[in-house]
Parts: C-alpha cells; structure tokens; sequence
C-alpha cells in the first residue's frame, strides 16, 4: 500500500500544540511540489482557498476513516491528499516510544497508541508552514493537510515501563449529583427560556431530526493532582456540566415536536470517560467517536458547540448547512498572520454560510457558555452543494 520509501526524507512528527496528549504522524509527499519557497507555498494555500474548493468533505474524512479502521500495521502507510491534489503518505507509528524532556531537564517517556483524526483550517496550515520552514526544512517538503493522522501518546513510567494513569473519573453519584445541579440552574435560567421561545418561534417549519454537538468537555474527567489547578478544572467541570443542561434542553424541544422514538442526540469529545457515557446515555445522548458527528451532522440537524480546539466552523462550512446552529458568534477574527492563530476562526467561507442565516441572541453567562448564539437557517429547504462539493 504506496511506497513506504518516500518516508526515507520525511519531516518528522511533532506534537500536536492543541493537545499535548497527541503526536501528530509524519507524513510525506510522493513527490515534491514546484514552488520552492515559503512565499510560492503559502499563495498556494490562499489560491486552494478562495477557489472555493471544499478543505472537507465527509468523502475524504471517510475515506481515510475507512483506512484506519483497517488496523494498519506499524510502518504502513495511510494515503490521501493535500488541498492541492498532492499524494500524500502518513506512516503509521503504533507502539512507538519516544521521549520528551521537561523544561527542568527531567525526561517524560511516551509510547503512541491508537490512531485519531486531526484536522486543521487555512489559518493554522500557513502556521504550521512558516513552523516547518523556521525548523529548517524545504517549503516544497510541506504536505498543507486538512486532515491528517494522529497518535493518542500515553505516559510512560520510566522505571516499569508500565502506562502511568491518569487521576479516576469522578465516581458516577458525584457527577450525577453534580449535572442534575446545574440542569436545573440552567432551566430556571432566562436564558432557557429565551432559547426555548427561538426555536418554538423561528424553527418551527425546519425539518430536523437530530442533535450533533462537539466540544463539550467532560463533566467526570479529573485532570492533574497538581492543587494548583484545582480551581481551574472546576471550572471546566462546570462549564462542561452547564453546556450539557442546555444540550438536554436541545433534546427536549426537539423530542417535543414530533416522533420522539426518531430524534437522535450525539455528542462528539475524546474526553468523554465511561462515567460520562453511562450518564448522558441514560438521558438519551450517544456519546460518538472522531469523526462520525463530522459524517452525521447534515442539513436536518441542529448543530451545538462551544469553544472547540477544532475548526468546527470550517469543517461544518464546506460540507453541510445545518438548520440550526449554536456556536460562537461569528465576526471577523480570521487568525491569519498573527502568529497565534485561533482553533476555530471566522474565516471567509464562515461568513459567507452565515448569510444564509439568521442570528438570535438568547443571553446565557459568557463565562460558562462564551460568545454562543443561535443561527437558524434562513430558507427552510437546505442549500444543496454542487458536483464540486461547493455551495452556492
């Protein structure tokens, strides 16, 4: 399966700067691209852009799913393109063990586990560009993948070689007790009833029948035993445990329209723990794996995220219109050239879906749920997409 040769002057992996826990696989280029400097290969990238041509497509993210489920061995090679039609090779690195120094000197030791998808917008290719170049390689060697592989990199002990565990869970009766708390603030909120009052108002001729929501956080998950940062994993527990009150709400309203037996809810985050799947299962969510809320949202779903470490707007704009939406509120915050680009940006194509929609604001605490309103599509029947994968 492809040349496993072409690896022989690949770039290395790096680790994935959204999450530490992650290495990103190396990939290759099955032959180098014309231009030869960083200038040529960014201009590349905006060209790929502003034609239009869909970064995503649920075919390419099947596609290269279909392959990782395969089990691929360590050493071969998964195959798919960049944005400009390059072949592209990312080798696979299973049960490869590296290490990692802390900034005291001390050594971290890490063995990569399974495969996962990354995905990553236009802002964040031309500064993972300028990264590659700055660390001393050819800007023609750059492969510009939306989507590309990832290894789940788990900690070492050094001395047993065993995997050090992170902290447990929060037992099932803490987090149930916890959740329910926070429902019932988020119902009693105006906010709830505000949001409620939109979709009975604006939504009531939309066709749905499912839930999609990404980026939820985990309301169980502890995180370090560092005391330092108790209070910030609180923090994020209760966000998360907020965030999933008004998911319910979600799944209450649309359960409320019609056939409820066929209204699905689905909530897409690697932190979800089995503590968290046995709950919200119970409440009528099926937690789901990268990438099938990717190749489940569509235009008969509501789509509900906050503040994801993912492109969700740029993956959600090139492959579907969704009858209603709750994210942040899209501005025009692009991240391109500032250094530090933002995970999830208002980019162009963004601003042109939003057009399509109309925007409500409903008011829930900026500290628990960020900048989100709600955006219901503006025509009841959903834009179709062209042979080209673009819409119009």
């Amino acid at each position: 399966m492809g040349d496993l040769s072409i690896f022989q002057a690949t770039v290395p992996a790096r680790w994935s700067r959204q999450n530490p826990n992650y290495r990103e696989a190396p990939r290759a280029l099955f032959h180098l691209r014309d231009t030869a400097t960083l200038q040529e290969v960014e201009t590349s990238i905006d060209r790929a852009y502003t034609s239009g041509v869909p970064f995503f497509t649920k075919r390419a993210i099947q596609h290269v799913w279909d392959q990782i489920k395969r089990n691929p061995a360590p050493g071969s090679p998964i195959l798919f393109k960049d944005i400009t039609g390059t072949p592209v090779a990312c080798k696979v690195q299973t049960g490869h063990v590296e290490f990692w120094r802390r900034p005291d000197g001390s050594k971290l030791q890490y063995v990569y586990k399974e495969i996962i998808l990354g995905y990553d917008c236009r802002a964040s290719l031309r500064d993972h560009l300028a990264n590659h170049v700055a660390s001393g390689f050819r800007p023609q060697t750059y492969a510009p993948c939306p989507i590309y592989l990832q290894h789940v990199a788990s900690e070492l002990d050094i001395e047993t070689k065993q995997i050090t565990r992170g902290p447990a869970p929060l037992n099932r009766e803490v987090t149930e007790r916890s959740m329910e708390d926070k429902t019932q603030r988020w119902i009693k909120s105006p906010a709830c009833d505000k949001l409620k009052a939109i979709l009975s108002s604006s939504v009531k001729d939309h066709e749905i029948n499912k839930i999609v929501a990404f980026s939820l956080g985990s309301p169980s998950k502890q995180w370090a035993n560092d005391r330092g940062l108790e209070v910030f994993v609180q923090i994020i527990r209760v966000r998360s445990e907020f965030q999933h009150g008004l998911l319910k709400t979600l799944l209450e309203w649309l359960q409320g329209r019609g056939d409820k037996d066929q209204v699905r809810c689905y909530t897409q985050d690697p932190l979800y723990t089995e503590v968290d799947k046995q709950i919200l299962g119970e409440s009528g969510i099926e937690v789901i794996g990268d990438p099938r809320g990717w190749l489940e949202a569509d235009e008969r779903s509501v789509l509900f995220t906050v503040a994801p470490t993912v492109p969700v707007k740029e993956i959600i704009a090139d492959i579907t219109r969704p009858a209603v939406i709750i994210w942040d509120r899209v501005g025009f915050n692009d991240s391109l050239g500032n250094g530090n680009p933002n995970p999830d940006p208002d980019s162009p194509r963004v601003r042109q879906m939003m057009e399509g929609y109309e925007c409500y604001e409903f008011g829930p605490h900026p500290k628990l749920f960020c900048n989100i309103v709600v955006y219901v599509r503006k025509s009841v029947a959903a834009p179709v997409p062209g042979e080209d994968g673009r819409f119009t």
